[in-house]
């Protein structure tokens, strides 16, 4: 059973807050950014899986470089700065057009990459260092489920956007224009999004020390 008192606690809540934003920034344009690639770009899905390559990359290689950082300094302004970095991505997305190529996404590619590395690490190692020894399978199942719900919304929310700008069957030699209408409202919703999660964390999340070297220090 979910424990609601979890969230009295400002820095759990303020994580699974920016963890519930990110998510629902970033899963829909996944989404989004592959249906613009292979139906407006006329890439395979392999080439659309083979483009989000260098993100996945940099998340790889940077997200244990981000663990260390937040034992040591903390995770409040690495969220932040993670989030900025998202909105920054996206808006780099948002100017994509029926007549970019991979290196107008590749920008976006590499600044969401390292935003997104040096955001979910952070985020769940602090939504962790916040909450009772005894529970953490109930902080780690909370943080899970704003990731879910997160990307859901993502989906339906973004692709409403989307949908809203199409008034034509997918036949009709005006729908990739206005696809591409939609796809550029979209994303820039998504990077207030982005930039709105960025305020979360840096007001909300606090340095907390693990629960039980906190313990150990007081005893």
């Amino acid at each position: 059973m979910l424990d609601l008192s979890l969230f009295k606690n400002p820095t759990f809540a303020g994580a699974n807050v920016t963890m519930l934003l990110v998510a629902l920034a970033m899963f829909g344009v996944f989404f989004f950014v592959s249906l613009y690639m292979q139906n407006i770009l006329g890439y395979s899905a392999i080439q659309t899986g083979a483009t989000f390559l260098p993100m996945t990359i940099l998340i790889v290689l940077l997200a244990p470089v981000a663990g260390k950082l937040t034992d040591r300094i903390g995770g409040r302004w690495l969220m932040g700065g993670g989030m900025i970095l998202l909105g920054i991505s996206l808006l780099i997305f948002s100017q994509l057009d029926r007549s970019s190529s991979f290196w107008d996404i590749f920008p976006g590619l590499i600044v969401g990459g390292v935003g997104m590395a040096i955001t979910m690490t952070p985020t769940t190692s602090v939504a962790m260092g916040s909450v009772p020894v005894d529970k953490a399978g109930v902080g780690s199942a909370v943080l899970n489920s704003m990731r879910q719900v997160g990307g859901s919304l993502g989906i339906a929310i973004l692709g409403a956007i989307v949908a809203a700008s199409v008034s034509v069957p997918a036949t009709d030699p005006r729908a990739p224009d206005q696809f591409v209408r939609g796809f550029q409202h979209a994303l820039l919703a998504a990077a207030g999004i982005a930039f709105a999660g960025a305020i979360v964390a840096i007001v909300t999340v606090r340095h907390h020390r693990p629960t039980e070297v906190a313990e150990l220090a007081a005893a």
